[in-house]
């Protein structure tokens, strides 16, 4: 196996199943009503809802690294407003986030390995370092999520 091959085992295993910290992102995700995505447990921390988008931006924007396309916009995007706490403003941004997830895993896939210690123009950390800290930043947040989840109200639906 190539490195870029185990990245995407890990990446794989972490959104979707058999990882060594438990249970998948996906699998929590999946399990997480509006109501609970939203609720806000202390008005300085982010929301479940929030931090998806999060990891959303985050993993989109190494993705338009590695594909040479320019930035998005970090002021606006890092973490956007929440919309309304429907369900279905819920799904839509899970949606952008399994987006990000498709786009970056079939970036992933046809990463060069030759390129892992290339540096993209204006950044200082290699493509090596920002493929493993989407990983790590993933795993992060999911730590969060879980915890917040166990603040939030039951799922009333």
């Amino acid at each position: 196996m190539t490195e870029v091959e185990h990245i995407l085992d890990q990446y794989d295993r972490a959104m979707h199943g058999d990882a060594w910290h438990g249970e998948p992102i996906w699998r929590i995700l999946e399990g997480i009503s509006a109501e609970q995505a939203a609720h806000r447990p202390h008005a300085q921390r982010h929301t479940i809802w929030e931090i998806v988008a999060h990891m959303a931006f985050w993993e989109t924007e190494v993705h338009r690294r590695i594909n040479k396309l320019p930035p998005g916009s970090v002021e606006n995007l890092n973490f956007p407003a929440m919309p309304a706490p429907t369900e279905q403003h819920w799904r839509v941004t899970l949606d952008q986030f399994r987006r990000s997830n498709e786009d970056f895993r079939n970036t992933l896939s046809q990463f060069d390995p030759s390129r892992l210690d290339e540096v993209p123009p204006g950044r200082n950390k290699s493509f090596y370092v920002d493929l493993h800290g989407v990983l790590q930043h993933h795993l992060y947040h999911l730590g969060q999520i879980v915890i917040l989840r166990s603040f939030a109200p039951e799922s009333r639906g």
